[in-house]
């Protein structure tokens, strides 16, 4: 199975490892501003333009407002501080969050070293019981939603995503790429052109199908629909792993969904947790960006 391509089939796609979904707040482009003169009327020297990107939404995202999406956020938090402090580690914590972020996904050296990490900086966080999360059960009916959508799956128990506090979490890995990417490729680009490239496309392939292989179901299709968007909208994807401000992300997300309904099978509603959308599109951009550059790792192994 190609990873660049995956193919996924369904009515409607639920993008969500662990909970569904934050408030839908976005922020909408401001109206042009225009300065009056003495006598009444328009001067159009003067115009406040938003930065809004979803021009003309498709009413295609589902982001229903809970509970869990601000749970997930706080999380998120937690982690973000973690990572600050690992990327100014030493040689040995650079070392593990190459293993972290580079080695085979969901294995005991994978685990043990992100572990590590947390551990190592425990005393980043303020709230050292809230430092790192396992993340709450999958919600059985939206797992199975979104295993009967990729794989026509109707039995079984859905899989968690994280089943341990420390090692497994998606949060603290996901915060660990996403500084990563902030740290040591800063002016990041992602192409079409390049994500196109035969020679590239089989690099990544090669790579990613023996990285992760012992993903859980859930996980492993997540990230094939991830990786998938950022192959088909690598700019934008770029954008939305290096955003900050909730507006700005919310936007972002929803115009790539838009444009990428191929790779959730045209699903005429996608329903998402954006932190966890997020962490996801951030992983699919960094292994994009490994595989052009063609380099084992993007983190150095030195500060």
């Amino acid at each position: 199975m190609r990873i660049v391509r995956p193919a996924i089939m369904m009515a409607t796609a639920v993008l969500g490892a662990a909970a569904t979904s934050p408030c839908n707040s976005q922020t909408r482009e401001a109206p042009p501003v225009q300065a009056r003169g003495n006598d009444g009327a328009h001067e159009s020297d003067v115009v406040v333009r938003g930065y809004r990107d979803r021009k003309k939404p498709k009413d295609r995202v589902s982001i229903p407002a809970t509970a869990s999406a601000v749970t997930n956020r706080t999380k998120f938090g937690y982690s973000e501080r973690l990572a600050k402090c690992v990327l100014k580690g030493d040689p040995t914590t650079l070392y593990k969050l190459r293993v972290v972020l580079d080695g085979e996904v969901n294995t005991w050296r994978t685990r043990q070293a992100q572990d590590w990490l947390v551990r190592s900086n425990i005393t980043c966080s303020e709230n050292v019981a809230l430092l790192s999360f396992s993340g709450a059960p999958v919600q059985a009916d939206e797992s199975a939603a979104f295993i009967r959508a990729l794989d026509g799956d109707f039995t079984g128990t859905p899989p968690l995503i994280e089943s341990s506090p420390l090692g497994r979490s998606i949060f603290d890995r996901g915060a660990l790429v996403i500084a990563a990417l902030h740290q040591y490729m800063p002016d990041l680009t992602l192409t079409r052109a390049e994500v196109d490239d035969p020679i590239i496309q089989a690099r990544f392939n090669m790579r990613e199908l023996a990285r992760n292989r012992f993903r859980t179901a859930v996980d492993r299709r997540y990230f094939e629909a991830a990786v998938c968007m950022v192959h088909a909208e690598p700019e934008l994807a770029v954008k939305l792993a290096m955003s900050s401000g909730v507006a700005r992300m919310s936007d972002a997300q929803e115009l790539l969904i838009d444009r990428t309904h191929a790779c959730v099978g045209n699903a005429r509603r996608v329903k998402v947790e954006p932190t966890q959308f997020r962490i996801y599109i951030a992983d699919a951009v960094y292994r994009w960006a490994v595989a052009v550059r063609n380099t084992a790792s993007l983190v150095p192994t030195s500060a």
